[in-house]
């Protein structure tokens, strides 16, 4: 029937010569010469107005009411949740559900029975002059007259004006041609009377038009579509309300025939010309009621209804539907440019009618062939906002450009003033734009979700590719500085969005689905659509040995790879670079929003009460940080985020134990780990995990509440993958061990931080994984040793600092296995391999440094501020001097408060390890304290503890005060009791004690009563310095044994002495290459920093040097000689000269 009838219509050939209106003007004349021959008694005066207004449609006689019907069901509101199965399902072909429903331009109401039994004349006993007989349509009508005027008021038609007013008060349009034949209407010649009545100009339908009755009225509705659809609510209002088998079976062949005609006019669009039929089915999808837009009985859920029984009839062809459709998506496609989300109910309306198209296949598949769906310039990551999809993805809070009102003040499509003033307007206004970007993004992922279930996959997914390629320079740290040439931040956060939840199938630690995943997607030769960058992998070597390109293809490379593998790594791209560069510009709009607020405080005012150019500058500033945060922020986005990144390193931590295995594994309680990693993680890209850990570090500062509300099981999967790569043998790279600890501090509390939210739950987490438990303090001492030589100097200190971070946390806590840490020193106290000697070495010298560094800082900053203080002689210089004086400071201040923050940390680390932790037995407390005091150490670490001691204490303390320490963060004594409690912890052991008087720079006997008298002014606890005391004695008494050291060394023959620093050797050991003789100690202090010879910079290892036992023979009997005199010397009173 349906190609019978679209045969017909396009058989029908216009004259060529003739133009449209001629033809209108034709047909016109012709069919008003037939009307005025046939009967005129009925005609009135309106049959000759135009009626341009719109009213509601008639509502259903009474008398076709009178029996119960079976009803049309309602149809099935327009769901957002995406489906995971494909569903080629048609949706219900039934009517819309009762409530108003809005067509082009009429409104059709709806009546519900139950309104309709409550009424005792639903057209007004004022129109009548008596109540209409109450009568079975049987005792009224034959079956043929009502089906007749069944028809002619669904279709608001008629042939003939011989009809009951009580059956029809409204306007009719008379179709001459088919009068000229008959006075009645039926089935058999429906398709032909809709013919007539749609091939009829605006003109002929007021020559045409006639009233019949009273009562509500419905204009001529001179739209195709719109027409139709409303004939189509009409049928399904009606079968709501009627069983009769006539009129039943009369309704839904009328249904049916207009829904097939409006897919008769679509598919013959360009021939209806002037109208376009295309146009207005696409204006009646997107066309929103009064009511929300979330309503489901807006306009679009009819028509969206409509459009997918027309696309689901057996009758269309998939050629025919392709033809029919083309138009359309034609006209949607320039709607698109209207999605914003300031028209959001318009932005719904466009998306649920493009899910509604692309849920046939046969339609989705030629989605990529529109114009406009590949970027002008591929390369180029702004020109995708431009097409198809990048206008779906392109609504956001987030601006691409500064809008400045003439007050230049920022003018935001999205928060006004109010918002700056009163903080719970601003967050429900927040939280509304939230609500709506996430119902758009449920719908693009359902449409894009349609797209890829089509022949249109691989075109789709190269988009996203292409899309993603363009843009990837957003990933860099650098990149606010390119942003202007790829998509805005907005765009990008959408579609990493979009793919999150195309990715809900198949998240959770230890969904099923993950085991699909190919790690060989981003293997080399790969044939994925993913690009193959150079980019770094997690791992390139095991032990030492280069993992070959030539290794991994030993694995394979498929020819294609699932949809669960190709979501997984567009989805892991998309965040990495979608967050970067919003992230970073939220950090400086929260920068530069708390320094204006420090500027007002200054001040001793309000935002509000200050300058209007303070006050513009504060509201631009919290309205763009309000902004981004909307976006940014958004809480479900997050959450998921979290579970992805908890999913994902689940996986990659599977994988790298045990790749054989068909199932993702629980590791988090899991100790049996291999010592090496499977190599197929060396086909992982870095960014997998340096993403990961970027974004915990970003949510622990901006987002915390999200963090610490995440399911706690899922963190701890998390905490495992954070653990188990942190060890060197599964990531050499130390810079990327250094983001795993960064990311590992926001599971513990900040004591910086001025944020109020608890960490019981990421505590709790941390502190049951046995994986931790077990192997993290280990690692963390690794990586401090291992940064030394590999990371850059800046960067060194800020690693290492987030290191003291996590030692501090762990260290008293009995759970972690401190025993782990590698502390057996005793007896390999000249074996520079030992780990923890290392770290202690490196831990002093960072000490010294910062200390250093700090204080001299402070000094140059009292200078500076002297200066400024003689305001004569700081007046008369000249302006460029002051102003370079003045950054000079400012660069001062800055190094200096992060040399003081290092320093407080590194010495406070000094302390805890030196004393005594709840989870420390008396083997591995001894076993740190030696590390401490051994020969290679305990000189550097006296001196170090001596000197800044006697800079907190004695008179250099005044060159320290500068005008403001906490601006610096300068806590002079809190500094001076952590290193108080360093000669406290180690006052039992004799090494350390002993080492105290040798100090020769910065040691005299009333020092420690000095620091004494300081400690009493700070309120410190008594048995603090009564144990500060006790070292004084200890030290003094060592003072005797210290001179004769001196007096054997003055005296000793020049080979008896070590060449680098003129000591009296102990233990006289060979350097092989260089032949020269040293003592075992220099040499193995100097071996920790440096591992080559010192005379010839050869490479030398302590197990290379060769000892000298009959020179130490030669040395200590010379010392016993020697001890004797000095005794009697001192006996005697004398004193000789030395050899």
């Amino acid at each position: 029937m349906f190609n019978r009838l679209s045969n017909y219509w396009y058989n029908r050939e216009p004259d060529p010569e003739l133009t449209a209106d001629e033809r209108a003007e034709q047909v016109r004349q012709r069919r008003l010469q037939q009307f005025e021959q046939g009967p005129a008694q009925n005609r009135s005066a309106q049959d000759e107005q135009s009626v341009e207004t719109e009213a509601s449609n008639a509502e259903v006689p009474e008398v076709f009411t009178s029996h119960p019907t079976d009803s049309v069901p309602s149809p099935e509101p327009v769901s957002t949740e995406l489906n995971t199965e494909p569903d080629d399902t048609p949706l219900n072909q039934t009517g819309p559900g009762d409530g108003p429903q809005v067509v082009g331009s009429a409104i059709v109401k709806t009546i519900d029975p139950a309104t309709l039994a409550m009424e005792d004349d639903p057209w007004g006993e004022s129109e009548w002059d008596e109540p209409p007989v109450e009568s079975t349509p049987t005792e009224m009508v034959d079956d043929g007259k009502l089906v007749s005027l069944t028809i002619s008021r669904i279709f608001c038609v008629a042939v003939s004006t011989e009809i009951q007013p009580s059956y029809q008060p409204q306007f009719l349009t008379m179709l001459l041609d088919t009068a000229a034949s008959t006075n009645t209407l039926s089935l058999d010649i429906l398709d032909e009377v809709l013919f007539e009545r749609l091939s009829m100009s605006a003109p002929e339908l007021r020559e045409c038009q006639i009233e019949i009755g009273g009562g509500a009225r419905c204009p001529v509705e001179p739209l195709l579509v719109p027409y139709l659809a409303g004939c189509v609510s009409r049928c399904d209002n009606e079968l709501r309300t009627n069983s009769r088998g006539v009129i039943s079976e009369t309704l839904r062949e009328c249904r049916s025939a207009a829904v097939r005609m409006i897919g008769i006019v679509l598919l013959s669009n360009d021939s209806w010309s002037p109208q376009d039929p295309a146009q207005q089915l696409v204006e009646s999808l997107i066309t929103t009621s009064e009511h929300s837009v979330y309503d489901t009985e807006t306009s679009y859920h009819f028509t969206n209804q409509i459009l997918a029984e027309i696309m689901s009839q057996e009758s269309v062809s998939a050629e025919d539907l392709t033809t029919m459709i083309r138009p359309v998506l034609a006209c949607m496609t320039r709607k698109t440019t209207m999605c914003s989300l300031i028209s959001t109910p318009l932005t719904v309306s466009i998306l649920n009618a493009l899910n509604t198209l692309v849920a046939n296949k046969n339609i989705a598949k030629v989605i990529p062939d529109l114009p406009g769906w590949l970027p002008t310039n591929p390369d180029s990551g702004a020109a995708y906002h431009d097409t198809f999809l990048g206008k779906l993805l392109g609504c956001s809070t987030i601006r691409r450009g500064m809008i400045m009102s003439d007050l230049n003040r920022y003018v935001s499509p999205y928060f006004n003033r109010s918002t700056v003033i009163n903080q719970d307007i601003s967050q429900h206004s927040s939280s509304q734009y939230q609500q709506m970007l996430d119902t758009i993004q449920t719908l693009t992922s359902k449409f894009i979700y349609h797209l890829i279930k089509s022949e249109a996959k691989d075109r789709t997914l190269s988009w996203i590719v292409s899309c993603l390629d363009a843009n990837r320079n957003k990933a860099k740290l650098v990149a606010s500085f390119v942003s202007s040439s790829g998509a805005s931040d907005g765009f990008m956060l959408n579609l990493a969005a979009v793919l999150l939840k195309l990715s809900i199938p198949f998240l959770g630690p230890l969904n099923a689905k993950l085991s699909t995943v190919d790690v060989r997607f981003c293997g080399p030769h790969s044939r994925s659509l993913f690009p193959q960058y150079s980019e770094d992998k997690i791992l390139d070597k095991i032990n030492g040995i280069e993992v070959s390109k030539e290794d991994l293809l030993t694995l394979g490379t498929p020819d294609t790879f699932n949809f669960i593998s190709t979501c997984f790594y567009l989805t892991h791209r998309a965040l990495q670079i979608a967050y970067v560069a919003p992230f970073d510009k939220y950090r400086r709009l929260m920068k530069s929003l708390m320094e204006t607020q420090r500027l007002v405080q200054d001040m001793g005012a309000s935002p509000f009460s200050v300058d209007t150019g303070i006050r513009d500058r504060f509201e631009t500033q919290f309205v763009e940080q309000l902004e981004v945060k909307t976006h940014l922020l958004h809480p479900d986005t997050i959450a998921h985020v979290l579970l992805f990144y908890c999913s994902s390193t689940n996986w990659l931590s599977h994988i790298s134990i045990d790749h054989d295995s068909v199932t993702v594994t629980d590791i988090k309680s899991s100790l049996i780990v291999p010592d090496d990693p499977s190599k197929t993680i060396a086909m992982v890209p870095n960014y997998f995990i340096s993403a990961a850990c970027q974004f915990l570090i970003n949510i622990r500062y901006f987002a915390e509440a999200s963090l610490e509300n995440f399911v706690s099981e899922n963190l701890e999967h998390l905490i495992s993958f954070l653990v188990l790569f942190c060890h060197p043998t599964w990531v050499p790279n130390p810079h990327t061990r250094a983001e795993l600890v960064e990311a590992m501090t926001v599971f513990i509390p900040n004591e910086r931080s001025q944020s109020s939210v608890a960490t019981t739950n990421r505590e709790a987490a941390l502190c049951s994984n046995l994986l931790a438990q077990d192997k993290l303090g280990s690692s963390l001492i690794r990586l401090f040793v291992d940064i030394e030589h590999t990371a850059q100097f800046e960067h060194k200190f800020q690693y290492r600092f987030h290191i003291f971070e996590l030692l501090q946390y762990i260290w008293p806590r009995q759970s972690f296995k401190v025993s782990n840490m590698s502390f057996e020193v005793r007896g390999r106290e000249e074996d520079t391999t030992v780990l923890f000697t290392r770290f202690v070495k490196l831990l002093m010298n960072d000490a010294n440094f910062l200390l250093d560094e700090a204080l001299h800082n402070l000094e140059e900053i009292k200078k500076l501020q002297m200066e400024q203080d003689d305001t004569d002689t700081w007046n008369a210089l000249e302006e460029n001097v002051r102003q370079s004086k003045l950054k000079t400071l400012a660069d001062l201040k800055r190094m200096c408060t992060s040399h003081n923050i290092l320093s407080y940390e590194t010495v406070n680390c000094l302390r805890y390890m030196t004393g005594r932790c709840e989870g420390m037995g008396d083997d591995d407390h001894r076993n740190v304290t030696y590390a401490f005091v051994t020969p290679l150490l305990v000189d550097t670490l006296v001196t170090m503890l001596n000197y800044y001691l006697k800079e907190l204490v004695g008179d250099s303390q005044t060159k320290y005060k500068v005008r403001n320490l906490d601006e610096v963060k300068f806590y002079p004594g809190k500094l001076l009791q952590s290193i108080v409690h360093i000669y406290i912890n180690l006052k039992d052991e004799s090494s350390f004690v002993h080492a105290i008087p040798r100090d020769g720079r910065s040691y005299h006997p009333s020092l420690f009563k000095e620091t004494a008298v300081k400690l009493r002014k700070l309120y410190v606890p008594e048995d603090v310095i009564t144990d500060l005391l006790k070292v004084s004695v200890l030290a003094e008494g060592a003072v005797t044994s210290h001179e004769d050291e001196e007096l054997l060394t003055d005296r000793a023959p020049s080979h008896y002495l070590d060449p680098i620093l003129g000591t009296l050797m102990a233990e006289p050991v060979l350097l092989p290459s260089s032949n020269m003789i040293v003592d075992r100690s220099v040499i193995a202090k100097h071996l920790l920093s440096d591992p080559i010879d010192p005379f010839n910079r050869q490479p030398l290892q302590m197990s290379d040097v060769v000892p000298q036992t009959d020179l130490k023979d030669e040395i200590n009997s010379w010392k016993g000689i020697q001890l004797v005199e000095i005794l009697k010397e001192r006996v005697d009173g004398t004193e000789r000269n030395p050899v």
